[in-house]
């Protein structure tokens, strides 16, 4: 559906930020990481997080695209580093905070995923990721007195 609609914008505003943003998205959900990356570069490079900064790091919904599109690479040491520039911009945003979680997961680093969980929490308690983890938690503890019985 999506690729329908974004087939139906096409042509009016191929060249608008907004056209591009939703491409990259697309490109995301279909499985096109590759493309996805490039654009999110190319709108990070064009709309910096602040004015005159050439640095290429954008928005924190820019940085943490590019990030996505490089997890779903597998390129997770480069999702950090997007990730890790979001951060700067955005210190308590939960999406860069979850998909902090995710990348030290996948790294193998559980002190830096406690750091950042222990953010999250903060920042977020109710936040799917940290509502659902709380209640794994609990389902382990639920199981575990079961057995004792």
């Amino acid at each position: 559906m999506a690729e329908r609609l974004l087939k139906e914008m096409s042509g009016n505003n191929d060249d608008s930020a907004a056209y591009r943003l939703a491409s990259a998205a697309v490109k995301l959900g279909v499985g096109d990481p590759e493309e996805a990356y490039l654009t999110y570069c190319d709108l990070s490079s064009q709309f910096p997080a602040m004015e005159d900064d050439d640095s290429g790091a954008g928005s924190a919904l820019l940085q943490t695209g590019k990030a996505l599109a490089n997890m779903q690479r597998g390129m997770w040491t480069e999702a950090v580093e997007d990730l890790q520039r979001a951060l700067n911009v955005a210190q308590n945003d939960p999406d860069v905070l979850v998909n902090l979680c995710c990348c030290m997961t996948h790294l193998g680093k559980k002190e830096e995923f406690q750091q950042y969980y222990a953010k999250l929490e903060q920042a977020a308690p109710t936040n799917s990721y940290v509502v659902k983890t709380q209640g794994m938690k609990s389902i382990f503890a639920r199981f575990q007195t079961s057995i004792k019985a």
